[in-house]
This record gives structure tokens, sequence and C-alpha cells, in this order.
């Protein structure tokens, strides 16, 4: 079983991987057993998503549970809606009938635009902007707190600078992760987001058209191939440069890693080269070659010790992990390098009775300054009370208190209180004893 990870700062390294000076603006590198983040670098800069928002839009559109058979008419309104933008298009007519399949294809692989206003139209009921609104509550249910589309397909409203404008879409690499890690639960996108080469029917518009991915850590001729790479994105737009989510898998471990902010004509090897491909392909390449899952410390295993208080035979309490601990760390990280760190408000003491396995408190392990786990530190053993002491202790810290004090200086007044009132009653009623009546009026005597 799996402890929660601790995140890194999104400003700086976790371990350190010696980037590449090629190395894009934004980076993120994350182990997605374990939500380990290896790597790290302005991971909470906002951006501008680019055609990474296509995720999103298959996402939306699959979350309505139509057969992928399932027959879709290209409005006029969806592929009029990027003419004259320049951008990627899979060369959709109005009016042409495809599968929803097909358009997924034609979402991830050729990067289409087309097809994703196509998406937004039909399951927009015909409004674009209805589809957009799903599309931001969906991300915002995620758990993604810096992310908001504008529209379906990521390209970049020239009007607005900065990302504060309704018109423009905006995102960070920590919420791409999110998006990308729910993503890849998708066997639908996860396999069609890996394919590389797609041939799409002909139409009652068109022939028969090749689909090709812009994804080239899948084409095994291209510079920048990856083996085992899976998806799933890429995007480019002058506001968020050159971008790509990849992940891939093996020996049991899964890592996403996210580029943003490349260049798209970094010169390298006499060519121009990607740097979020380039960037991308490393971290992937660095994690498999140094990183593997270990176990830290299991559940006999001591890890400190606290002080018990009126605890009968023992003064300590060993600490032991409530469950055994595992983490993806560097390869070269043994148990014996691990550190314990105990955080502001561990205690540093408890009262007994204490029982093995009662819970004491949260720590961390460390690897220098780097945070490789969080821990559930629980005792060791039973430690029962010694009452007696504890009486002890107590008639002692009583004797001690000030109130203590204050409470026998009342207790004296109220006596002095007391043993004078009683002595004025006393001496009164003697005093009524010896009083002698003196009869004035004789004359009752002889009646």
């Amino acid at each position: 079983m799996f402890t929660n990870m601790a995140y890194a700062k999104s400003d700086s390294m976790v371990y350190d991987i010696d980037p590449p000076k090629y190395e894009s603006e934004i980076a993120l590198l994350v182990n997605v057993d374990t939500d380990t983040v290896i790597y790290s670098k302005n991971a909470d800069k906002i951006t501008a998503p680019a055609s990474l928002t296509k995720i999103v839009t298959a996402l939306v559109v699959l979350e309505k549970g139509d057969p992928l058979s399932k027959k879709i008419t290209c409005s006029k309104e969806a592929v009029d809606s990027i003419l004259g933008t320049g951008s990627s298009i899979a060369g959709l007519y109005a009016g042409e009938k495809t599968t929803l399949e097909m358009l997924l294809y034609c979402l991830f692989l050729p990067s289409a635009n087309d097809a994703a206003a196509v998406l937004a139209y039909h399951y927009g009921e015909g409004e674009e902007q209805k589809f957009v609104n799903e599309m931001n509550e969906y991300v915002k249910k995620l758990g993604c707190e810096n992310t908001y589309f504008s529209n379906p397909h990521g390209l970049d409203d020239e009007s607005t600078k900065g990302f504060d404008s309704d018109k423009q879409s905006r995102t960070t690499a920590n919420d791409m992760y999110i998006i990308a890690k729910h993503a890849l639960k998708n066997e639908t996108i996860k396999k069609i987001s890996s394919k590389y080469g797609k041939t799409m029917p002909k139409t009652n518009k068109s022939d028969v058209r090749y689909l090709y991915n812009t994804n080239p850590l899948l084409n095994d001729y291209s510079y920048y191939y990856y083996p085992g790479a899976v998806g799933l994105k890429t995007g480019t737009t002058d506001k968020a440069g050159a971008c790509l989510i990849s992940s891939a898998t093996k020996n049991g471990y899964t890592y996403i890693s996210i580029a943003m902010r490349g260049v798209k004509d970094y010169y390298l090897d006499g060519e121009g080269r990607n740097t979020a491909y380039l960037t991308c392909r490393y971290m992937l390449k660095w994690a498999f070659e140094n990183m593997e899952m270990k176990v830290l410390a299991d559940t006999d295993r001591i890890l400190g010790e606290v002080k018990v208080k009126y605890g009968r035979g023992y003064d300590y309490v060993s600490l032991v992990p409530s469950e055994p601990i595992k983490a993806v760390v560097l390869n070269e990280v043994t148990i014996d390098d691990v550190i314990v760190s105990y955080p502001t408000g561990f205690p540093d003491e408890v009262k007994a009775p204490v029982e093995e396995g009662e819970e004491i408190g949260k720590a961390q392990l460390l690897y220098g300054d780097v945070v490789i786990a969080e821990v559930m530190l629980s005792a060791g053993h039973t430690v029962k009370k010694n009452y007696i002491w504890a009486m002890f202790n107590w008639v002692v810290t009583l004797v001690k208190s000030p109130a203590f004090y204050v409470a026998l200086i009342v207790l004296a007044i109220l006596l002095c209180m007391f043993f004078t009132t009683t002595k004025k009653q006393r001496k009164q009623k003697k005093r009524q004893k010896n009083t002698i009546n003196v009869v004035k009026d004789y004359s009752r005597l002889g009646k």
C-alpha cells in the first residue's frame, strides 16, 4: 500500500536530473503510480494550453457514453468557425458524415481544430459555448484550480494580452497532469492518442484520408522516437509555445512528462529541433534509468521514539510505520540513506496508557532535502499507566500551582470568618443567660 507522496515546490527541481540546455520553460515529470513528482519547473505558471485542450474535449465527449460507431454530421457552423485561422485541420466538409471514432482520431492525430469544433457544436446542441462550459465544469470537478477554456480546440485569442480575459484559454502544467492522468484511464483515449497513423474511410463528401500523429515520440523513424511512449497530445501556438504531454510504462512503472512553452526551432545537431519533444523524451528516459520503487520501511522498523508520561516500566515508546512505506526513489538510495523529519506540531510527549499500533503523528522521510514520502507513525508496543506515579505527580503539581495557594488563602479567610462569627455568637448566648429581669409593675404580681 502506498503512502501519499509530498509534492515538490513548482519552481524547483525535486531530483537533480541534470536537465539539458534545451529544456522548455515549463516542465513536469511525475510517477503516476504514486503521484511522486520527480522533476518540476514552473509547474504552477499560467500559460496557454494550445491543443492540449483537445484532451478535455475528448473526455467530455466520451462522458456522454455514445458508441464510437455513432454517425455525426459536420455542421456548417462548426466547419466555418475554423476558416481563416490557418490552423491544423482534417479537411472536414460541411454536411460530411463520419463516425465519432474517426472524429476522435482527427482530434488526436493531426490535432484537427475542425474536428474539435464539429464535436463541440454537435454535443453542445448547436452551441459551441454550451459545450465549452461543460469542459470548464469538468476540469473543475477534477480539481484543476488554474484552468479555463474559451474554446474546444485551444487556439489563442490574438486580440488579448495575458490570461485574464474570458476569451483566452489558460492552464498550468500541474493542472494538465491531473487531466492527463485522468485521460490515460480512458482506454479509448489511450488507444487513439498512441496511434501514429490511421486510415480514415471515404465519406459522403471525401475520399480516403490518411491521418498521422503530430507526436513524433510515437514515430520509430523520427529523431524524437521513444520506445514505449503512450500518447498523449501535442500543441503549439504563439502564446503556448511548443507543448507535449507524453507517457510511458516500463517494468511496472508509469510516468507522465509534460513540457510547455518550448521552442519549435532550437538549433541542435545541425537541425532545428522542438525542445518540448526533446524535453519530454529526455525526462522519460532519465526516469526509467534512474528511478525505482523501493520499500523504505516496514511495520517492524523503528524510526524513532517519543517520551511517555506516567508510563509503567517505560519512559519512551518506539515509533514504527503504520503500514509499509514504498516510494519511487533514485536507484542508489537505500534504507540507511533515509532520515526521519518530524514536522512542527509532532508530539514531544504522549500520556500513558499507549496501545500498540496507536497512531502518534505524521512524519516525513527525507533523502537529502527531498521529501520522498509521508509516513504515519504508530506506537511499536503497549505502555500501561502507572496510576500511583500519576496520582503523586498530580498532588505535586497541585501543590506547586498558584491556584493551590490562592485556595489556601481563601480557606484561611473563611475559617477566620467562621471562628470570629462563632465566638461572637457564644458571647451573646452567655450574656443572655446572666441577664436579670426587673419587674416595675408590682400590681401584676398579686394577680
